[in-house]
């Protein structure tokens, strides 16, 4: 090994990473294309800066050095100590004194380029449009009429509609927070804020090197939690109450099955458990259920025991899949359209100008669900079912003209109910019970068609039906991890035609 003495400051050794004689170092003069092939030894006797430890290595392995920016000639002005490199290649000490420096470099052809800002753009997979709702808190079926118009926002209209009061763009959230992101270090320098385009899904940032990888690690934690996807098994039971179970259905008698745990009031995040002792019965028969997924939870079951309460109808029986906290939006029920007359006065010849106005409304059922998965693989669930019915049922027959005077009138019955379950655990919300009132005309044939007597041979009587809407909701996490899919939708009880090749 040969040892060069290069100043007072620094010594450099250079040895030839194969095994030759030093007599060989004496022969050829040190480039940067045989610098590449050596080992170097790098000591620091005294207090340097990188700008003069670059300023000698350039000297000894024949290349340029070149300072890009104020900003890169400002950190290489800054002492170093303490630096003892031991048999690194030119590239191991470039990465080690420029980078670990919070520079960045660029080595080719004999030039050392060094900057400390740096370009990067990464990709963000996200959907562009900006949502308007308080879908995360509650969920409503809009009572005020929506006019039709041929005027109204394309991308807005649809057949139903959750009218909110809070908005999230994620694309304007996200800039914020990655400016943030960018200046919340020890850096001194000011990052701007990121260029975004939305339809591509490119953020690019120009920062210095250790701002870029906050960004990198913020914008990796961001998406792998918004790449994770929840199915949700739904079924929506209605049930006709026999004239016993007017007030509701009471769950204290449902037999859960051992080693299993329900949550019972709805104002309470936690559950309790049920032992074996206890054979799952529930000791509160109000709010929102969890069973967990030990129980193998079976609809059938459910089914049979609202049977004996009285007439029950699955309304829908969907299973939707939603990504990460982002509602999903299920509906059940009709829209009703009708016409009211408006009148504007004052046109040009003095008279007054009538015109008709289409509305709409929806009746029926709504549910929203927003699931959210922690850390530990447990969801948060977020489910607000409402009911709207049209107050009285000569609104739901069509007039002739189709014309109205006012807006129909409609009842409303709302739930909301925020809860932690394990994956595969089911959420059973009842309560949202409605009554319908009926006419029922029975008649004698023949004699009730008499003159004068017939009508003492039929009669008509007003019956009231009370039925109570079941909510029942499994969540299941999508495993993104590369299991094979048929195992994931088999165990979902998805029909084989769809993971099975035929």
């Amino acid at each position: 090994m040969l040892l060069l003495h290069i100043s007072k400051k620094l010594s450099i050794a250079a040895m030839l990473a194969l095994s030759v004689t030093a007599t060989s170092l004496y022969a050829a003069p040190a480039t940067a294309g045989n610098c590449d092939r050596k080992a170097l030894n790098i000591k620091i006797n005294d207090t340097v800066t990188l700008n003069e430890m670059l300023t000698q290595l350039s000297d000894m392995c024949r290349f340029s050095v070149v300072a890009k920016d104020a900003i890169a000639q400002e950190e290489m002005s800054k002492p170093l100590q303490g630096v003892s490199i031991k048999d690194l290649s030119l590239r191991e000490v470039l990465d080690l004194l420029i980078k670990e420096n919070n520079l960045s470099y660029e080595y080719s052809h004999g030039i050392l380029k060094i900057s400390a800002l740096e370009t990067r753009t990464f990709k963000v997979d996200y959907i562009t449009s900006i949502r308007e709702g308080i879908a995360v808190t509650k969920s409503s079926v809009d009572s005020a009429p929506t006019k039709v118009d041929d005027s109204d926002d394309k991308e807005n209209k649809e057949d139903n509609k959750i009218t909110t009061k809070e908005k999230f763009d994620f694309w304007e959230k996200i800039s914020e927070e990655i400016t943030s992101v960018l200046n919340n270090g020890t850096e001194k320098y000011v990052a701007v804020a990121p260029i975004i385009n939305q339809n591509a899904g490119l953020v690019t940032v120009t920062a210095m090197k250790s701002q870029i990888a906050r960004v990198d690690r913020y914008l990796s934690g961001m998406q792998k939690r918004l790449s994770r996807q929840v199915l949700l098994d739904v079924n929506i039971i209605s049930v006709e109450l026999n004239n016993e179970y007017t007030t509701g259905i009471d769950w204290s008698k449902f037999q859960l099955g051992f080693n299993t745990y329900v949550g019972g009031d709805p104002t309470k995040l936690s559950g309790y458990h049920i032992d074996n002792g206890n054979r799952g019965k529930a000791s509160d028969t109000h709010g929102t259920w969890t069973i967990g997924a030990n129980l193998n939870f079976n609809i059938d079951g459910l089914i049979n025991f609202l049977e004996t309460k009285g007439k029950t109808k699955i309304i829908s029986s969907p299973k939707v899949t939603t990504m990460n906290n982002q509602p999903a939006i299920i509906s059940v029920g009709d829209t009703i359209n009708y016409v009211l007359k408006s009148t504007t006065t004052g046109d040009y010849q003095g008279g007054d100008t009538q015109s008709d106005d289409q509305y709409s409304i929806f009746v029926g059922i709504l549910l929203n669900i927003l699931p959210e998965i922690s850390d530990d693989n447990r969801i948060m669930l977020r489910i607000n079912p409402s009911l709207s019915s049209l107050k009285y049922a000569e609104d739901n027959v069509r007039k002739e003209n189709g014309r109205r005077d006012i807006a129909p009138d409609t009842l409303q019955k709302k739930l909301s109910s925020v809860v932690w379950v394990d994956d595969g655990d089911t959420v059973i919300l009842g309560g949202l019970i409605g009554a319908t009132k009926s006419k029922n005309n029975t008649r004698v044939p023949v004699l009730a068609e008499i003159p004068l007597i017939g009508n003492l041979f039929k009669s008509t009587a007003d019956i009231l039906s009370t039925s109570e809407l079941i909510f029942v909701v499994t969540p299941h996490i999508i495993d993104n991890t590369g299991a094979p899919l048929a195992t994931s939708l088999k165990e979902l009880g998805y029909s084989k035609s769809i993971y099975e090749n035929e």
